[in-house]
């Protein structure tokens, strides 16, 4: 017995590397198993794309070495890299279940509060992912204790240190040179540059995770001179807004989008889970179409803050996907504008405060108050309570005549569209085409979730219109929902949007007035003048300068006033250009007009920003 064991022992010795390369390459695809994306599509796509199959690689194998010299026990180094690579990607894989939005480093500061806000969701825990990783760190512990007992420690003491500098040296070279290039990044021929999770998915966390160390700065364009600037401000005409001043109430809701309106659905009128929205639309007193988001499926950060500063997240770098992570002091937005017209400022969300940095944030846009989940007594993240806590924060502080800008965000519309999500059973959804089962659940809580939103916004509207105070009330969506993998819900009702960028980042939205406002002022001729068609498309960007003409409130800052120039030139000459909504770029003119505008834009933004 003695011999045999004598005799593994040697061959364990004599195929150290092998093991490691073994197990480099079984925690890689550990790696792609876990990861929310189909593992068939994943491998196949990086067998297309074999650079990042090393970019992926990389990390695993530095640690793996590190470890390794450090103990010179093979099966010890890949069960502590095996558990620390299988614990980030189940992070990752928690993470998108519950907010459709991948791991990223300043996740990993926030661990405390992630841990803390995880009870409000229901996760699928994924036992089968727990089984593979315990499992094979067990085995890998087991295999370490029993083939490294009586090993010969190979090497010397500086070799070992060598060797651990030599690795750590490679990996430093690496992580400032290709996982800083955002060239390479952007090369690689994903399904959805919009889609941050396909992003993801497809290029890999270890990759992505790491690229992200290097994000939320803010590119500085080219011939850039804060004097030049300057000098833009004090050009910009401005003219102090005359006229009723009204409460101001934006509603960014949750996923909200008018996927129901397919051919393929059979909903009657009543039925319809958008009927509250269309009854508002249909309103005199209101002004409906299209916003188009820097995003698909996720980023409700990043259309707010195009909505509430008119800057473009597009502009802010070519690959940052967060734009309330891009700044540390105070940047203009709709709150200081109102501000300096004696308006007060609330923002409003049954969620967490830490999510996407959204205190911290929101205090540097200028917004006065903010209140979150952790400050409600009802906690519920139902559209009722929502409205019910939305009513009682903007009646206490409007009783006296004070002028308030509000600006809340929903989130019971939030993914999974599981049918776990509710205590009860939620209607089925009414198709002419037969559904998967699983294309059936994704619908059917989703639709539900919309009706719920859609009701909230017509009992909102008659409540405001029984108030003799004058509102003006945006209500939109901040982006489409995700219904599955590879738009698997999309494909099974018929709506191919996948190659659509347009339909892919786009989300209704509706502009309303209460009688008392509508009355009292010029509401109608301010809706002419914007010269919107019905069902039209702008930019989120400009959504928020819309808002203030129609309020009456636009004239007062240099900004607003130039970005209300662009929105006209860009619902004027490029009506549904994509590219044109999205970042302010015209590829199908010629117009030697229109390119100072966009730099002037971009080096505005700069300055705003810097």
């Amino acid at each position: 017995m003695n011999g045999k064991f004598s005799k593994l022992k040697d061959i364990h010795s004599r195929f150290t590397w092998l093991e490691l390369l073994l197990l480099t390459g079984w925690i890689f695809l550990m790696c792609i198993y876990i990861s929310p994306g189909a593992f068939r599509h994943t491998v196949g796509f990086m067998l297309r794309n074999p650079l990042l199959i090393l970019l992926n690689v990389l990390p695993i194998a530095v640690l793996l070495l590190v470890i390794y010299f450090a103990c010179m026990n093979s099966f010890a180094a890949g069960a502590a890299a095996n558990l620390v690579f299988g614990l980030l990607s189940y992070a990752n894989l928690l993470k998108i279940d519950g907010r459709d939005d991948p791991l990223v480093p300043a996740d990993v500061l926030l661990l405390r509060e992630a841990l803390q806000a995880s009870g409000d969701y229901r996760l699928d825990l994924h036992p089968a992912v727990i089984a593979v990783i315990v499992l094979s760190t067990a085995a890998f512990i087991a295999l370490a204790i029993v083939l490294g007992k009586k090993r010969k420690q190979e090497g010397s003491t500086v070799s070992r240190i060598v060797g651990i500098v030599l690795s750590i040296a490679v990996f430093a070279g690496a992580f400032f040179g290709l996982y800083r290039d955002r060239e390479l990044y952007a090369s690689f021929p994903v399904s959805s540059v919009y889609n941050v999770t396909t992003i993801f998915n497809e290029l890999g966390l270890n990759y992505c995770f790491l690229y992200n160390f290097n994000l939320y700065t803010v590119d500085k364009p080219d011939d850039y001179s804060a004097k030049t600037v300057e000098s833009y401000i004090s050009e910009q005409k401005t003219e102090e807004p005359e006229g009723v001043k009204p409460q101001i109430i934006m509603i960014m809701c949750e996923a909200f989008n008018d996927v129901t309106d397919a051919d393929a659905f059979t909903y009657s009128e009543e039925d319809d889970p958008m009927r509250g929205f269309y009854e508002v639309a249909s309103s005199p007193n209101s002004i409906n179409g299209h916003v188009v988001v820097p995003n698909f499926g996720a980023g409700t950060a990043n259309t707010e803050f195009d909505v509430l500063t008119g800057m473009q997240t597009n502009l802010i770098s070519e690959t940052s996907n967060s734009a309330m992570r891009s700044f540390h002091h105070s940047v203009p937005s709709m709150a200081t504008v109102l501000g300096d017209q004696g308006y007060s400022s609330l923002y409003f969300h049954p969620g967490s405060s830490w999510f996407y940095n959204r205190d911290s944030a929101l205090s540097f846009l200028g917004i006065d108050e903010r209140v979150f989940v952790e400050d409600l007594e009802d906690k519920s993240k139902m559209e009722t309570a929502f409205l019910k806590n939305l009513k009682s924060l903007v009646s206490e502080r409007t009783q006296n005549g004070e002028r308030l800008f509000t600006y809340a965000t929903t989130i019971q519309n939030h993914q999974a569209y599981t049918y776990s999500k509710y205590d009860f059973e939620v209607p089925k959804v009414q198709t002419s085409v037969q559904l998967s089962d699983y294309a059936e659940e994704l619908l059917s809580v989703y639709a539900y979730g919309v009706k719920c939103s859609s009701d909230m916004l017509l009992e909102l509207t008659e409540y405001l219109n029984g108030l003799d105070d004058p509102y003006v009330l945006v209500f939109f969506g901040d982006h489409r929902p995700n219904l599955g993998a590879d738009y698997l819900a999309y494909n099974e009702i018929g709506m191919d949007i996948a190659d659509d960028v347009i339909a892919n980042c786009s989300a209704p939205f509706v502009i309303w007035a209460n009688d008392a406002y509508a009355k009292t002022s010029d509401f109608a001729e301010r809706f002419a003048s914007l010269d919107i068609p019905e069902d039209g498309y702008i930019s989120a960007s400009f959504l928020g300068e819309v808002s203030l003409e129609l309020a009456g409130c636009a004239k007062s800052e240099p900004f607003v006033n130039f970005v209300k120039d662009i929105c006209h030139v860009v619902i004027n000459d490029n009506p549904a250009d994509v590219e044109a909504l999205l970042n302010c770029k015209y590829p199908n003119s010629n117009s030697e007009a229109e390119q100072p505008m966009i730099d002037k834009l971009h080096c505005w933004q700069y300055y705003r920003m810097s």
